[in-house]
């Protein structure tokens, strides 16, 4: 029975590599301690702001910052939870390379449009200067 138990962990390869995505891996081995973390820290700077606002220095600039850093720790917690939850439901499979390739064609076509609007305001202003 234990020879049994550890031939499966001998032949039991991690799916999950580099090569098939940085955020999966990094997720997989990382988020669930950064969203505890995450989560952490958002309550632990929300209450240390409530503290500060029921003595009436919540405006301060103390309070402020601490609002902020509990507003994002929030939203980061949100973030990794969302992706880990989607990666679970999923079983941490690979997105479909159609998936990819829709979104490679976004992004190309986003940073063409930057440039090429970038570029056409500076030549209207190199112009308009000469």
């Amino acid at each position: 029975m234990k020879e049994e138990g550890t031939e499966r962990e001998d032949n039991f390869e991690d799916e999950i590599k580099p090569e098939d995505g940085l955020l999966r891996y990094w997720i997989f081995f990382n988020g669930e301690e950064y969203r505890l973390f995450a989560a952490l820290a958002a309550a632990f700077f929300g209450v240390v702001w409530c503290g500060l606002y029921i003595f009436g220095a919540g405006q301060s600039i103390l309070g402020t910052v601490l609002l902020v850093l509990a507003l994002l720790s929030l939203g980061g917690w949100r973030l990794l939870d969302r992706q880990v939850r989607q990666y679970q439901q999923s079983g941490w499979k690979k997105q479909s390379s159609e998936k990819e390739r829709s979104e490679i064609r976004v992004v190309i076509g986003l940073w063409l449009f930057i440039f090429v609007t970038v570029g056409l305001i500076l030549l209207l202003q190199w112009r308009h200067g000469h």
